[in-house]
């Protein structure tokens, strides 16, 4: 239910409720709790002042260690007071609080329950096998800034079904990239395990059992239990969570988020107030718009696909624009003006702005583990060769270019192997490896330069070096496919 990163950061950010219970900060007076709390109730039923009202049954609550219904009648009516002052998301805290702190007290523990919204029942998956949602992030301004996939498939572990749902993401502002899996029970959609991965936060592993869940973030010695005395799903199924629930004009629940790179549990109270009719470059959708007590809002189809048409969080928005089938092993077609290549199974192509005809293309491509910094860039002939004589000559420009990136590229050197010619679908090419540090990383490069009849093809990528190594079969594959025009 939330994004990543610049996206994944105001998409999917992590906020925690606030503490509704906490003590007055004025000093208590040794009065009975009995007769606060009727000074308290005075003030929010007969006078109604509320912030004063909420003030009182604070004080009420700091002065009743030996009254647990006082103080829990309270809590509850200091709900109360925030939910006559609209303030839904703090009220639902609150209420919650008298379920947590108070289980004592069962009358003000019922009344309490009862005011809570309750869990969604889930309606049947709207998707089939391999479904797949492309969006494309844009800022306040209109700008391209990267692409978020959401994919479901049917897979078998273990000797049982699961679904499997995956999700990819790139920002091209920063290179930030983020690639997350969800194993979720078949039946009742309960995750499982989930692991994500991401450039700049980390990566995180969780294991689901009956009653907790335990977080293992990279980096941390010991794991994180959280209790789970509810239905929770994790961060990064929620979008398909969102695609089950009932909806309907006047819809709210409450649903509780386990984000797994914080190791915290984030109650999020859903609500849907009306329906809007929303153009993208998917098609047109009539469309629930689902608001988040977090400050999100997601639109999703009234159809029977219930696709995700539109989220917008902290000025970003991301709008669909393709809907696809792809079974896990499928390979896909990559084609453009310039070139055309066989991407692996579970890669993805993403284009910021399509170029004018005749003009220079850069393709982002997003592999399966989100691992690599991988781009396709494609142009003219004429335009290449008018600035560089061969392929060599080609790399050798843009080696110059890349070892002037300072602090993220240090110790800049072409390795041993140096340059070599290649031959890529009957045509003259060139490929060459560098090594440099990032940070403290050790990283490698390669790029690949082709001249075509009438194109001009350059493939690199970056990672670090045990990266690029295991995935190097992988590349090599999308090279040999490669159809220069």
């Amino acid at each position: 239910m939330y994004v990543k990163s610049l996206l994944r950061r105001s998409l999917w950010s992590l906020s925690l409720c606030f503490c509704l219970t906490a003590f007055a900060a004025a000093v208590v007076q040794a009065d009975d709790p009995v007769k606060l709390l009727e000074k308290a109730i005075y003030l929010e039923e007969t006078v109604g002042k509320l912030d004063e009202a909420i003030k009182g049954y604070q004080t009420v609550i700091a002065a009743s260690k030996e009254s647990i219904d006082s103080a829990a009648q309270a809590q509850f009516r200091i709900a109360s007071c925030l939910a006559k002052q609209g303030k839904t998301q703090e009220s639902n805290a609150a209420f919650q609080a008298v379920v947590d702190n108070y289980s004592q007290a069962t009358v003000w523990v019922n009344k309490a329950k009862e005011q809570l919204p309750g869990e969604p029942k889930l309606l049947p998956v709207p998707w089939g096998d391999g479904d797949e949602l492309h969006m494309d992030i844009t800022l306040p301004n209109g700008m391209a800034a990267g692409r978020q996939v959401f994919r479901v498939s049917k897979v078998a572990k273990d000797g049982r079904d699961y679904w499997q749902c995956d999700n990819w993401q790139m920002v091209t502002l920063n290179g930030m990239v983020s690639r997350s899996r969800v194993d979720v029970d078949f039946e009742s959609f309960k995750p499982i395990r989930s692991t994500w991965t991401h450039t700049l936060l980390g990566q995180a592993d969780a294991t689901y059992d009956q009653d907790k869940v335990t977080v293992e973030v990279a980096g941390k010695e010991k794991p994180v239990v959280l209790k789970l005395d509810k239905i929770m799903y994790d961060n990064e199924q929620c979008a398909e969570v969102l695609r089950r629930l009932p909806l309907e004009v006047g819809f709210q629940a409450e649903v509780t988020a386990v984000s797994t790179l914080v190791a915290q549990k984030v109650p999020i109270t859903v609500s849907v107030d009306k329906k809007e009719t929303i153009e993208t470059p998917a098609g047109k959708f009539e469309c629930f718009k689902i608001d988040f007590s977090i400050g999100q809002s997601f639109w999703v189809s009234s159809d029977k696909h219930r696709y995700i048409v539109r989220f917008e969080a902290g000025g970003v928005a991301a709008n669909l624009t393709k809907v696809r089938t792809v079974q896990l092993n499928e390979k896909t077609q990559l084609d453009s003006e310039f070139v055309s290549a066989t991407l692996p199974p579970l890669w993805h192509a993403y284009t910021p702005v399509k170029a004018k005809s005749g003009g220079t293309t850069v393709t982002h491509l997003i592999d399966s583990a989100a691992a690599l910094d991988t781009k396709l860039i494609s142009g003219p002939i004429d335009k290449t060769k008018k600035k560089h004589a061969s392929p060599k000559a080609w790399l050798e420009y843009i080696l110059e270019q890349q070892g002037k990136q300072g602090k993220h590229m240090k110790d800049f050197a072409v390795s041993d192997a140096g340059f070599k010619a290649i031959t890529v679908d009957g045509h003259q090419g060139a490929v060459v490896q560098v090594e440099f540090t990032d940070g403290d990383k050790k990283m490698v490069g390669r790029s690949v330069a082709v001249f075509g009849k009438t194109s001009a093809v350059n493939l690199r990528f970056k990672a670090e070096k045990d990266v690029v190594e295991k995935w190097q079969p992988a590349i090599d594959e999308i090279i040999a496919s490669l159809k220069l025009k």
